[in-house]
């Protein structure tokens, strides 16, 4: 039986044995009624496992419906999530509040001018709950999408109820908040085609004398992946001409998906750039 499945059975066993001492059994139904904090915090592991068995059944039915494989996980999955974390954060407040003897509902009508400075003060987390949720449901991007948000590139590869983790070129995860994601213009590579890669770079006006000169260097370094890469897919483009430099954009569309290959690529092109201005420079000197 795997993980899941046994905490399902454990969780669904729990829930009938606090049921039948809580509602169904006489003597410790009136031994619970009599003790408003036993009371309260068996109510919020009713309340937690419902949340938890109801989550994990809308996953399971969604995954099936749309044969996603198990343990693999998309938006979707992280906005119930999502969801499901904020609601239980919610009944562990509640209930806190009565273990301590203080009613909730009396609390939050007594305290509407703090409750409103709160609400001020977290509004960043807020708008990212917010956008987390949007996010999750949205056809905007999916978990393992090739993005660029603002000015951030790699794949997506988690989203939480406050931040978007992407792993970039470079192996490291960049977190980024929901809110900034959403009101950020995004660019999803994999929407169009997954084998088309490029690689961004700037280079000084004084080390080129021609374009095409750049293009064919990067091309004859790249003659060991040949075989990976579709013939006649190379493209190197000007995207804008500063004062003393260039922004390039090289281009090519690999044979199949393979981010291991296309950041070997990637690396390559980056030393073939850096010889090239090495080249120009001892040539200059």
């Amino acid at each position: 039986m795997s993980n899941k499945k046994w905490f399902f059975a454990v969780y669904g066993i729990a829930f009938f044995v606090i049921s039948y001492f809580k509602f169904i059994n006489d003597s410790t139904s009136k031994f619970i009624s009599s003790h408003p904090r036993i009371e309260s915090l068996l109510g919020f592991v009713v309340f937690y496992i419902t949340v938890y068995l109801l989550s994990s059944t809308a996953k399971y039915f969604y995954s099936k419906k749309n044969k996603i494989p198990s343990g693999k996980k998309n938006n979707v999955h992280f906005g119930i999530e999502n969801i499901a974390h904020f609601i239980v954060g919610i009944g562990f407040i509640i209930t806190s509040l009565s273990l301590l003897g203080i009613n909730p509902i009396q609390l939050i009508t007594s305290l509407t001018i703090v409750a409103a400075a709160v609400a001020i003060l977290t509004k960043e987390y807020i708008a990212d709950f917010l956008s987390g949720i949007y996010l999750s449901f949205s056809n905007i991007f999916s978990i393992n999408d090739y993005v660029k948000i603002d000015n951030q590139k790699g794949k997506i590869v988690e989203i939480t109820m406050l931040k978007v983790r992407l792993l970039n070129d470079d192996e490291d995860v960049a977190i980024i908040p929901n809110s900034k994601v959403h009101s950020n213009e995004i660019i999803n590579y994999t929407k169009k085609d997954a084998r088309l890669m490029h690689v961004d770079f700037q280079i000084g006006l004084k080390y080129i004398t021609s374009i095409e000169d750049l293009e064919k260097e990067i091309i004859t370094s790249l003659n060991s992946f040949e075989e990976y890469i579709e013939p006649k897919s190379y493209a190197l483009k000007v995207v804008e001409m500063k004062v003393d430099y260039l922004e390039v954009k090289f281009q090519y569309t690999l044979k199949v998906v393979d981010m291991e290959l296309q950041q070997k690529i990637r690396r390559k092109t980056i030393r073939e750039v850096f010889n090239f201005i090495s080249s120009k420079q001892k040539t200059l000197a």
